[in-house]
């Protein structure tokens, strides 16, 4: 981590785009600010934007912004991402969750470096910084035909890889009393060493954010000053996942078979996970992309991919 910090500290001042490769929850958004601050462009606005939660029909108009009377509803002009961050750093978020017709409008945006709103005529000239970030393999996705190769090279001219939680547990420690004092308020809470050691043992898939909710749930149920390890809940995807069963899901036992083909292997794991989250939420799509720690956008991908029907 010590490496990362230079890392970006010797990265801020340059104009270049950036992406950050990460797992979810393993503070990509953190990273991205820092470089902010540390950049000749932190007096002006830093603005954050979830690509994968904004409605594809909303998209151009989030983005570059619209005249009044554009579309039904638009009742008055406005800015958009592009405009608000003028002189300042834009980070695009779940960048890979972009669809292809706003991909296309991007890649403009960046190479002739202006925008023109939804509805209006005249081209506005932008200076924004651009941050990306993704928990994905852009380059398998451009591989796949799913994120255009052009955009790809036009955001990831330098890259800066978040490493997951797991393959940092020392800092676990660190982590539990750095997020205890902020949220304990007047309380000065402790974790048992037993549950300590349970917190370094756990692989954490939703990493520093699982963490927080973690301590955040135990600090809500724990009346006493004391956490102990009884008290830690763990997510519900991480259980639903356990819940499967070895059929499911990987075995760590040496003797275990590889499975002949990884990529059959790693679609029959998500399909299940998918079918399973579906069921516990009877059929409810927001409350299964919920357990399973995704956006409604993401899991509609899945099922479309995966050919999943709600009652199959």
């Amino acid at each position: 981590m010590r490496a990362l910090r230079e890392q970006i500290l010797r990265i801020a001042d340059s104009e270049a785009a950036v992406a950050i490769v990460g797992e979810s929850g393993s503070g990509k958004e953190l990273a991205a600010r820092d470089l902010h601050t540390h950049s000749l462009r932190s007096v002006h606005p830093f603005i954050a934007v979830n690509c994968g939660a904004i409605p594809e029909a909303l998209m151009e108009s989030e983005f570059f912004g619209h005249r009044r009377g554009a579309f039904t509803g638009a009742h008055e002009e406005r800015s958009g991402f592009f405009q608000a961050a003028h002189r300042g750093t834009l980070f695009l978020d779940e960048v890979a969750e972009l669809p292809p017709s706003m991909q296309v409008k991007l890649l403009r945006a960046l190479q002739e470096r202006s925008v023109r709103k939804l509805g209006g005529q005249r081209e506005e000239t932008v200076d924004v910084r651009i941050v990306s970030a993704t928990n994905r393999d852009l380059s398998d996705a451009v591989r796949r035909g799913e994120f255009r190769q052009d955009l790809y090279y036009r955001l990831q001219v330098i890259d800066l890889r978040l490493p997951p939680l797991r393959e940092r547990r020392e800092d676990i420690p660190l982590l539990c009393e750095a997020i205890l004092n902020r949220l304990a308020g007047d309380r000065r809470p402790q974790l048992s060493a037993d549950a300590m050691v349970r917190l370094c043992a756990h692989d954490f898939p939703g990493n520093v954010r699982e963490l927080e909710n973690i301590l955040e749930r135990a600090l809500a149920l724990v009346p006493d000053q004391s956490i102990e390890a009884e008290d830690l809940q763990f997510e519900p995807a991480l259980r639903l996942s356990n819940a499967l069963g070895s059929s499911a899901v990987c075995s760590d036992h040496g003797d275990a078979a590889l499975p002949l083909c990884l990529p059959a292997h790693l679609r029959m794991v998500e399909r299940a996970l998918l079918r399973r989250a579906l069921r516990q939420a009877r059929f409810q799509r927001a409350q299964a992309a919920q357990l399973l720690g995704i956006s409604l956008r993401q899991l509609r991908y899945r099922m479309q991919r995966l050919a999943i029907h709600e009652y199959d």
